[in-house]
């Protein structure tokens, strides 16, 4: 049995910087990752969301802020930009954050386990001792004072028997998309046509926003959502025939000929399960081969575009969320509330894409607002802490705060509640929030929406 104060379950998003933050406040720890890299969707190429909110207030600082600062000095990424769709978009170089990452655990002094998954935990009287890792053909347990659950799909809370919230029809789940990216593109090629046909520039009905090509054109990083008229009339010729999506949805990169594309949609789909896992990746590779002919053929400025990347791992909008002390509404995100016991701030509009048809809906979220410590937390396991989009949260609210952003932030918080109840010998679910607020500034967070 190896010993550790944290133990980190899963590597992604939320994990990677959990585990990084555990370790800069002295607990030993331990990140457990079943990919053979860091940082899960982080990687993909997708431009990052949540920094700022529509105001253009800052939301995000410590480690997050430190990994752009270390982008900004390599040419890697085109900063914080505001978006008239997603509020703000920083795009990065996906691939180059592998690298950052691994060396961001290196120096913190994370012990790391990749290619190893969680297979198995030991309990009593609601306190987790252990989680037993599997690892090629070899099964060890580790034990940790505080398991914190960064999976995504909620493996450890799950098998802790942590009450979940999950829609009972697959056609509510948001679906998954399996990012890919092309070199070769002219994005002004693009930018003219949707200056000459500005229809093809509006968003859906309802979204309620200037998407004027002026604002892409002052700006390094935006969204393009649009080019439906393009799209009917490749239905019509038969040329898209089988991508659930009735838009066009590219993002800008560092590189100046790449584009992310964000348009393939694998609906009625559960991430969690794993023969559904399997299909839904054999799903995203069809969709974005019948992709790779349409848009060289329809899309203006991508004639000559190429393959050049394609996310390592398939984004899972939804799957479980965990029941927590607390739990994040949407309507207190349409207020602004900053709880008393805030960890993180969070700040992307309410999105939520429809599971089982073309349809998505948002709803601008104007201020940045708070993410209670409670939401992270069920007593029912006092040393038990879950984050990134695992927190507590009902069905409008996790429209805002499943972004990668935002997850970075819950991340810090939970490593360094982890590290604190180390040191202070208590359980998560008694741990003093004042206490945590003060590391986390000292750790320049951000915990209150001010101007900039």
């Amino acid at each position: 049995m190896k010993e550790y104060d944290v133990i980190v379950c899963g590597g992604g998003t939320s994990g990677v910087i959990a585990a990084v933050s555990a370790a800069r406040n002295g607990a030993a720890t331990l990140l457990v990752e079943y990919n053979d890299f860091l940082g899960g969707t982080l990687t993909s190429g997708l431009g990052l969301l949540g920094f700022r909110d529509r105001s253009g207030h800052e939301l995000i600082g410590g480690i997050a802020a430190e990994l752009i600062r270390v982008l900004e000095t390599t040419g890697d990424t085109l900063g914080h930009n505001y978006c008239p769709i997603l509020n703000d978009l920083t795009p990065v170089n996906g691939a180059m954050l592998q690298l950052i990452l691994a060396d961001l655990c290196r120096n913190a002094g994370v012990d790391v386990l990749l290619q190893s998954s969680i297979i198995g935990i030991h309990e009593e009287n609601g306190y987790l001792h252990s989680v037993t890792v599997l690892s090629g053909s070899r099964k060890t347990d580790y034990s940790g004072k505080t398991i914190i659950d960064a999976t995504g799909d909620g493996v450890v809370s799950e098998l802790a028997g942590i009450p979940m919230a999950m829609h009972q029809s697959k056609s509510e789940i948001q679906p998954a998309s399996l990012i890919f990216t092309l070199s070769g593109v002219n994005r002004e090629a693009l930018l003219d046509y949707l200056e000459k046909n500005p229809d093809e520039a509006k968003t859906p009905e309802g979204y309620e926003m200037n998407t004027s090509v002026d604002i892409y054109r002052n700006s390094r990083g935006y969204n393009v959502l649009g080019c439906d008229a393009l799209i009917r009339k490749a239905r019509e010729n038969h040329d898209y025939n089988r991508i659930p999506r009735d838009r066009f949805s590219t993002i800008t990169t560092p590189l100046p000929d790449r584009m992310t594309i964000n348009n393939t949609r694998i609906m009625n789909f559960d991430g969690s399960d794993t023969d559904e896992l399997s299909a839904g990746i054999r799903e995203g590779y069809r969709q974005m081969a019948e992709l790779l002919r349409f848009i060289p053929k329809y899309i203006p400025g991508y004639e000559h575009s190429r393959l050049s990347g394609v996310a390592p791992m398939l984004g899972i909008r939804e799957s479980r969320r965990c029941v927590g002390e607390k739990t994040l509404r949407g309507q207190d995100i349409l207020r602004g509330l900053v709880p008393d016991d805030t960890v993180a701030l969070g700040g992307y509009n309410i999105d939520i894409h429809h599971g089982g048809d073309e349809g998505s809906e948002l709803y601008i979220v104007k201020s940045g607002y708070g993410i209670s410590y409670g939401t992270m937390i069920n007593r029912k396991f006092s040393n038990l802490i879950f984050t990134g989009r695992l927190i507590s949260a009902d069905r409008d609210a996790f429209g805002s705060s499943r972004v990668m952003g935002t997850c970075m932030a819950l991340g810090e918080a939970a490593g360094c509640a982890g590290a604190l109840c180390a040191q202070l010998r208590c359980n998560a679910a008694d741990l003093d929030v004042n206490l945590l607020r003060e590391q986390l500034r000292n750790q320049k967070m951000i915990l209150e929406v001010t101007p900039n």
